[in-house]
């Protein structure tokens, strides 16, 4: 298997490209963190490669979804979510907002994706 293969299949950032698919995430009876970022943003091009890695931790598998959306190529989320300076991370259960993080600090994203994942156990 190549490289390439091998980090797509362990990629567990799934990337919302549509309202629909943003809603339907967030409906989720599990805790999501949704990554809204854009690629020429210095800050998210940094905290990126962390929330990944924070997505393979066996602390969050199967308790935690986590997605992304990319401001440019998906505007509408960002809007409905009502997303301003980036990078911003939001988390979701059950179709309510219960927390964020505006900032690309990895501690303080970390405890948001640890909540997320309490939130979704006691759903």
């Amino acid at each position: 298997m190549s490289r390439g293969a091998e980090e797509s299949e362990n990629m567990a950032v799934t990337p919302l490209t549509c309202l629909d698919e943003f809603e339907n995430a967030i409906a989720q009876d599990k805790g999501v963190v949704v990554d809204f970022c854009a690629t020429w943003a210095a800050l998210c091009r940094a905290i990126d490669p962390v929330f990944e890695r924070f997505s393979g931790l066996p602390e969050f598998a199967g308790r935690v979804g986590f997605y992304s959306v990319d401001l440019d190529e998906a505007f509408p989320i960002a809007q409905k979510a009502g997303v301003g300076p980036v990078p911003v991370f939001m988390a979701f259960c059950n179709g309510v907002k219960i927390g964020e993080v505006v900032a690309p600090d990895p501690g303080a994203l970390h405890e948001l994706i640890g909540r997320a994942g309490a939130a979704g156990a006691d759903a």
